[in-house]
């Protein structure tokens, strides 16, 4: 008898999503038992996502827009999401290890996504960009613009992104050591270590 994950999971409900392909902006809402846009995505096993009532907009016509009770957003196709939960998306305070935000900025055409995020004590950033298990990543703190459409320009708490899209990651870790010996050892223990200098001949009597 195979194990039935819904079964046991919180009951359906409805979450007001924006989903975003390198063209189309998808508003609406989906029925799902999960909450925040990271667990939305990634534990998506469809291949589309059924965005209820939904509204298209087009990113180069801005004034028009389509309406559909039901429009299919292929996952593969999305660049990034966010949904009206985002307290779920944010790295949790209590029972888990604290992490340290980091700044980075990723390219996924026509946007730029500039955002925070959180990786564990001594932790590298680029193996949280890159060495985890999640297709979508969560950024909290989230700016985007676009250069193809100036006035497009958004904030956002969290937005979860879909890593293999980005062709550019910049990280900005201003809180990165740059000597991490000196902040364990202090100097006077480590000169200890050292063999005392050699005389020179020229310098005995």
């Amino acid at each position: 008898m195979g194990w039935d994950a819904g079964a046991m999971g919180p009951p359906a409900g409805r979450v007001e999503v924006e989903l975003y392909t390198d063209s189309f902006r998808v508003s609406g809402h989906l029925t799902t038992r999960f909450h925040s846009v990271g667990d939305i995505l990634n534990l998506s096993e469809a291949g589309h996502l059924t965005v209820e009532q939904a509204t298209v907009s087009e990113y180069a016509d801005p004034g028009a827009s389509r309406g559909g009770q039901s429009v299919l957003v292929a996952v593969d196709s999305i660049l990034f999401g966010i949904s009206s939960q985002t307290g779920s998306d944010e790295p949790s305070e209590f029972g888990e290890v604290q992490k340290r935000p980091v700044r980075t900025q990723l390219a996924l055409p026509p946007f730029w996504v500039t955002g925070m995020i959180h990786v564990p004590p001594g932790g590298s950033p680029l193996d949280g960009l890159l060495n985890v298990a999640n297709r979508f990543l969560t950024l909290t703190d989230v700016a985007v613009t676009c250069a193809a459409y100036p006035t497009f320009d958004g904030n956002a708490p969290a937005v979860a992104i879909q890593r293999h899209l980005a062709e550019v990651l910049l990280v900005m870790d201003t809180d990165a050591p740059h000597n991490p010996l000196e902040e364990v050892l202090p100097e006077e223990e480590v000169r200890g270590w050292l063999p005392p200098p050699m005389e020179s001949p020229d310098s005995q009597p």
